[in-house]
């Protein structure tokens, strides 16, 4: 309880609390919830919206995503769904002190679960990384000043050392707790118990793939072709192919006498697409796409690797079986797989998201429902792999950050 919580202000300033003062100004905040949806937290989110998107200066491609998902039309049609599905004689109410603990490898995830949880009405506690973008510190800043202008004491965004014990002392204090980062990071927080009552959501490791027609691809044109692979471009290397949601499998529906050819073609544009982009992969990504592809190739498992240049890297698997190996950095799997219902069989159980392209939507649905499995919590279009919702990993956020009162 002794150690110096760092508490992020507005002006990009930083200043020290000890524990117990910490301790006593969450305790604080839980007087100070409002209901789901108040038109003051809509419109403070929506003015934090208004001033990314309006920005002058260049503005990280996160940075926008996250400015449109927040605009005001968004949370009202956000608003609009979260009451239409409330069970008939129930009020929905805050959860209470949320306790946010963000992942290191996609920084800006929380800003989502945040956001929902400040619209369900929680106070909220994240613990940020010592190290943030300057985009991320920028949108932090955005945020702190608009509750600042709003009076606002219910938010707060601190770091302390991983070594303290303040992780435990929040938690006892918390009333829900969300824990991105892995299964490791889950561990060391699943025996650390809540305030009595208290909810734990948790995001561990999670595995994501792609699925593609591979008719559909060898027919498209070349325009069509540039725009796909702009798409797969958008799902593997914003957060260097790092996100739970990002695919490091190709299944391609087909034959590969037949269908090979056009996948390569396809994989040749996404290749330069992340060259025009400029999204060169980390040195030491480099090295560990190297290092896999010659695996894979001296292993037997892949009939061919090719390095299209320092971005992506692809293996063309000899059987229907894929790899686990999460090498990130633009380094993909192509697997040729002789129908949909197929992939269902190859699914597992910590899969999270299936991107698709060349399928009628009601193959998709037929095929989402027939994996009954553990394993896939979302099946959505290729390009919107990263694209949160307030479903998301199989929980509905908003339901899961308020309580229901029953009123009869």
């Amino acid at each position: 309880m002794s150690a110096l919580t760092t508490v992020f202000e507005a002006d990009g300033g930083e200043r020290q609390i000890d524990g117990v003062t910490l301790l006593e100004r969450l305790e604080a905040c839980r007087s100070l919830l409002v209901a789901p949806f108040a038109t003051e937290r809509i419109d403070l989110i929506a003015a934090v919206s208004e001033a990314i998107l309006k920005r002058k200066a260049p503005v990280s491609s996160f940075a926008k995503h996250f400015g449109f998902w927040i605009r005001h039309a968004a949370l009202l049609r956000l608003q609009q769904d979260f009451g239409r599905r409330h069970p008939a004689q129930t009020l929905a109410r805050p959860r209470g002190l949320v306790f946010h603990l963000p992942p290191k490898n996609v920084e800006t995830v929380f800003l989502y679960s945040w956001v929902l949880s400040f619209l369900a009405g929680n106070a909220n506690v994240v613990r940020l990384p010592r190290e943030i973008s300057a985009d991320m510190r920028w949108i932090c800043e955005l945020i702190l000043a608009a509750l600042g202008n709003a009076a606002d004491r219910s938010q707060w965004l601190i770091h302390y050392p991983s070594d303290s014990d303040l992780g435990r002392t929040i938690s006892a204090a918390a009333d829900a707790r969300v824990v991105w980062g892995g299964d490791a990071k889950i561990k060391a927080f699943e025996t650390i118990p809540l305030r009595n009552g208290g909810k734990s959501i948790w995001f561990g490791d999670r595995f994501s793939l792609c699925v593609l027609d591979g008719e559909t691809v060898a027919a498209l044109s070349e325009t069509e072709r540039g725009e796909l692979a702009h798409r797969l471009f958008n799902d593997i290397f914003i957060f260097d192919q790092m996100a739970c949601s990002s695919p490091h499998v190709l299944y391609v529906v087909g034959d590969a006498d037949r269908h090979l050819a056009g996948i390569k073609t396809l994989l040749q544009a996404l290749g330069a697409a992340a060259a025009d982009k400029g999204e060169a992969s980390a040195t030491g990504h480099q090295i560990a796409k190297m290092v896999q592809a010659f695996a894979s190739a001296a292993g037997g498992l892949s009939s061919e690797v090719t390095w299209r240049n320092a971005m992506l890297t692809s293996a063309i698997a000899l059987g229907e079986d894929r790899s686990e190996q999460r090498v990130g950095g633009g380094f993909l799997n192509v697997v040729f797989v002789p129908s949909l219902a197929a992939v269902s069989g190859l699914l597992r159980e910590h899969d999270q998201t299936v991107t698709h392209f060349g399928f009628p939507a009601d193959a998709i649905r037929d095929v989402a429902a027939s994996n009954t499995a553990l394993g896939v919590s979302r099946w959505t279009a290729v390009g919107s792999a990263l694209d949160f919702d307030a479903v998301w990993d199989g929980y509905d956020l908003l339901f899961e950050l308020t309580r229901l009162v029953r009123v009869t």
